[in-house]
């Protein structure tokens, strides 16, 4: 009779073997699913309408809010998760996250119009930076409650779902036409009041 002893190691590398092939596809299945596979036990956490948001696939976790406001503030996905939820459907797409309007006059970050200006509000107009460096303008008149009212969500959800390859928050401006001022992976918003040409 042959001695068993020698056949523990082999036995022991094919367990190692079927638990390495087993972690590497739960690994590819998070990933199809649109999370990161390191974020699955460490960054998840739960939003509303029963939405998970893990960390994003590329692009940063936060963004920065700047220019004409009265602080510069920085917001990961908690701190939007704080503000009132918004939910959009464009298309087959349904959108959840905070509009735009109400994000600039969070007490966090709150507008900063020029007081010496007729309607200062309707010479004021935002910049939407991803982390590409793809950039979109929404103008405060387009969004204000009192004259455009239109909805410029910045959005960190997708059909109850995190925006994965899409970054932690993106623009999502519904009733355009074309889609291109959808910034994805939000890096920053710039606030700017037009400035009166030099030769007036």
């Amino acid at each position: 009779m042959k001695d068993r002893s020698h056949f523990l190691p082999s036995r022991w590398l094919c367990r190692a073997a079927v638990t390495a092939v087993t972690a590497a596809m739960l690994a590819v299945l998070a990933g199809c699913a649109g999370t990161a596979p390191s974020a699955i036990a460490t960054t998840t956490a739960v939003a509303p309408m029963g939405a998970v948001v893990s960390a994003n696939e590329g692009g940063s976790p936060r963004f920065t809010v700047s220019g004409a406001v009265a602080k510069r503030a920085t917001f990961d996905i908690a701190a939007l998760q704080a503000l009132p939820a918004t939910t959009q459907t464009v298309g087959a797409n349904s959108y959840t996250g905070v509009s735009l309007w109400t994000l600039l006059n969070d007490g966090a970050v709150g507008l900063k119009p020029d007081t010496g200006v007729r309607n200062p509000l309707l010479s004021m107009y935002v910049v939407l930076v991803g982390s590409d460096g793809y950039r979109a303008v929404v103008s405060l008149a387009e969004i204000a409650p009192e004259s455009g009212n239109r909805t410029a969500l910045v959005a960190y959800s997708l059909n109850g779902a995190p925006l994965g390859r899409n970054g932690m928050a993106r623009l999502v401006m519904a009733g355009d036409v074309k889609p291109g001022r959808s910034v994805a992976r939000l890096a920053a918003i710039e606030v700017f009041a037009a400035q009166p040409s030099s030769g007036r």
